[in-house]
């Protein structure tokens, strides 16, 4: 089911330039509350700054966004409800009126517009925090701090201390003067530990080495045995799935794990027409949504000897509830596709002897639930600095300089 955002002013306040990652959804009153808040002398000069600059987003992002009239019909609604004629009714009333029409979320921090909205209007109402598409300063799993000699002579001299404040498993990338990576450590809570993984040289894939420095920070991350869930992100392009497949086969190879399952929330492409029907059984239903792990393995034969082998499980995510995996890789691909529910859900089945591996592109979601619920957003910002948490994100293109071209079109 799909859902629009319906904004009430103060959350539109507090998201600014965020809220523009959707189509949302507003009331007139709202736009006339942000005028009053521009003028008004008992507004603090903080919430008339968010006022003036909302305003000023709202009128260069005119038709991204929909406003609902203050008309005879919303006030017939607060009638009908029996409600006061305020500014808060009028705004709800208005989602109210909406929501016959198209599926609404009603976003707002205001605890009383929350109660009358669930409990009045029965409208399906989150707060600010609850939006996935809310984050501050982005995580990307390390820091790049450029050192002049002698910051670099203390920081090697007092390797022991966290001097960059870095969370557990954040990796430090170390820059000369003239912004020259030289070294890359990783924060393990008690040190700042070098790089220790090996590269691979892999039947199907030939040899894997990382082609830049995120990369390189990947391989790391993917053969650290202490680490139990795992997370790549970053652009089309990038490697993620490049990096996994070929470092978790090559652990299966060195007798690590068992076997790979590869799970897929089956979700087609946002806007593209359904082919109908897929015949067979439910390993064939899924093939098509194994493409991406098939490419790395020769095709769909080197998939099927792989699975043939034992290697390889593909499984459904719809059917994983009651199921434990014992000395297994769980990689998820396409991880943008899921809610807090499914990650929450994925973890729990995480065996002894196993790791959880998850890779996304927060901009390759296919669904307004998932930009809203996005549930590889909430692990990376829930269990960063976790011991058993491993996260980087990919930052360059590397399958080729067309594919790199898609970025200009954002």
């Amino acid at each position: 089911m799909e859902y629009r955002l319906f904004l009430d002013t103060n959350a539109l306040l507090n998201l600014q330039d965020k809220a523009f990652s959707e189509n949302f959804v507003i009331s007139q009153k709202t736009l006339e509350e942000l005028e009053d808040i521009k003028s008004s002398s008992k507004k603090d000069g903080e919430v008339k700054h968010k006022a003036r600059k909302i305003a000023r987003l709202l009128d260069a992002n005119d038709g991204n966004y929909t406003v609902i009239r203050t008309d005879s019909k919303v006030k017939d609604c607060i009638k009908n409800f029996d409600l006061d004629e305020t500014p808060d009714n009028i705004i709800l009333a208005s989602a109210y009126l909406f929501n016959e029409n198209e599926n609404v979320i009603v976003v707002s921090d205001d605890i009383n517009v929350k109660f009358i909205s669930r409990n009045i209007f029965q409208l399906l109402t989150k707060g600010i925090d609850e939006l996935s598409l809310v984050e501050s300063e982005e995580y990307t799993g390390y820091k790049e701090i450029m050192m002049s000699d002698d910051e670099m002579s203390y920081f090697y001299s007092n390797i022991d201390k966290n001097i960059y404040g870095l969370l557990i498993n954040q990796y430090l990338v170390v820059q000369n003067k003239d912004g020259v990576i030289i070294d890359n450590r990783r924060w393990d809570g008690t040190t700042h530990k070098a790089m220790s993984y090996k590269q691979i040289n892999n039947d199907f894939i030939g040899r894997v080495k990382p082609r830049n420095n995120a990369q390189v920070l990947s391989f790391d991350m993917l053969q650290n045995k202490d680490e139990t869930i795992k997370i790549l992100s970053g652009r089309w392009g990038s490697g993620k799935d490049f990096l996994m497949i070929s470092n978790a086969l090559e652990l299966i190879k060195q007798g690590k794990y068992d076997r790979l399952v590869y799970i897929r929330n089956a979700i087609g492409i946002s806007d593209a027409q359904e082919i109908g029907f897929l015949p067979g059984d439910m390993q064939e239903k899924l093939a098509p949504f194994t493409a991406a792990l098939a490419d790395h393995l020769g095709g769909q034969q080197g998939l099927e000897y792989q699975i043939i082998q034992g290697n390889i499980t593909v499984e459904h995510l719809g059917f994983i509830r009651g199921r434990t995996y014992l000395n297994s890789i769980v990689y998820v691909s396409e991880a943008e596709n899921l809610t807090k529910d499914h990650v929450q859900l994925l973890i729990s089945r995480i065996g002894e002897g196993s790791t959880l591996w998850m890779n996304g592109d927060y901009k390759q979601t296919d669904s307004h639930i998932f930009r809203m619920n996005n549930g590889l957003m909430s692990a990376i910002n829930c269990l960063k600095g976790h011991p058993r948490f491993g996260f980087v994100k990919l930052n360059k293109t590397e399958r080729s300089e067309t594919a790199e071209m898609a970025e200009l079109l954002d």
